[in-house]
């Protein structure tokens, strides 16, 4: 009864239940708990990559439009934290 009520004491009675059955179902269970961490793991990842590409597009946007704005490829690389050679290549671009 007091498991219902605390939503912690439940999942301990529940991990219990599960460490009580047979060698197989604890296998099973530890299994599908492993594959749960993997796929989080998986997802936290894929989403700081995300989060880095973002980044890095943005850096590029920003220098694109500075350029456009006439600013010095020194000023930009630095205002972009791009490198120097990397602005070149972006004004270059743009003048085709």
């Amino acid at each position: 009864m007091l498991a219902h009520k605390n939503e912690d004491i439940k999942k301990a009675y529940n991990l219990l239940q599960v460490m009580s059955n047979d060698e197989k179902s604890r296998m099973a269970y530890e299994a599908r708990e492993a594959e749960i961490h993997d796929q989080m793991t998986r997802i936290k990842t894929a989403r700081e990559e995300g989060r880095e590409e973002g980044r890095e597009e943005g850096k590029i946007e920003m220098a694109k439009n500075l350029l456009k704005l006439g600013i010095d490829i020194e000023k930009i690389a630095i205002a972009a934290n791009l490198a120097k050679d990397e602005v070149y290549k972006l004004a270059k671009e743009k003048m085709n």
